[in-house]
């Protein structure tokens, strides 16, 4: 069983069996090195601000004071800025609004984003652990194909997530608006 003074499987296992627990351990240690891959390439780097995700063309920033809904996401920042803190949690999540050009669909806006988002560095879906274990994007894709008023797509980098929401509600004149919210934690 022993052979100099490492110890040795093949005296006490057949060679079949030996073969079985180098797969088992191929098996078991090729995820977690896959894992601690995935964990330490998301650290590092400077986590992106609002002024680093690329505007639509021609969208027109709704902000607060001039918008309800830029007003409405404002109060959203100052409110979970709020919680975190009494929480004594980190982290923080910036919304920004757009109104978007007459006559945009959401197949503009997605391929926009999508282009501009991946050469940056960004994911389609939740990324990390949660990311593996369903593509949100083409879920959302089903939903967003049954609702017209509203369109939803999610990119990750990091320990960062970015929501594009395309709102098309009937009583607005001015046609979509795009909200973005980015949240790091």
């Amino acid at each position: 069983m022993f052979e100099g003074s490492a110890w040795s499987l093949t005296g006490a296992f057949t060679a079949k069996e030996v073969t079985d627990m180098k797969k088992t351990k191929t098996l078991f240690f090729f995820p977690l090195a896959c894992l601690l891959i995935a964990a330490l390439s998301s650290c590092g780097g400077k986590p992106a601000a609002m002024t680093d995700i690329p505007v639509f063309p021609g969208a027109v920033e709704l902000t607060a004071g001039t918008s309800a809904v830029g007003d409405t996401l404002s109060q959203n920042e100052q409110t979970d800025a709020a919680m975190r803190k009494a929480m004594n949690a980190g982290g923080k999540i910036e919304q920004r609004a757009w109104q978007l050009p007459a006559g945009t669909a959401w197949p503009e806006v997605k391929s926009f984003y999508e282009e501009k988002l991946q050469a940056a560095g960004w994911q389609s879906g939740l990324g990390g652990v949660a990311g593996g274990f369903a593509d949100v994007n083409k879920m959302m894709d089903a939903a967003n194909q049954s609702n017209p008023m509203s369109q939803t797509m999610i990119f990750s980098k990091g320990k960062q997530s970015l929501t594009l929401l395309m709102l098309a509600m009937p009583m607005n004149k001015e046609g979509k608006q795009l909200i973005v919210s980015l949240a790091t934690n």
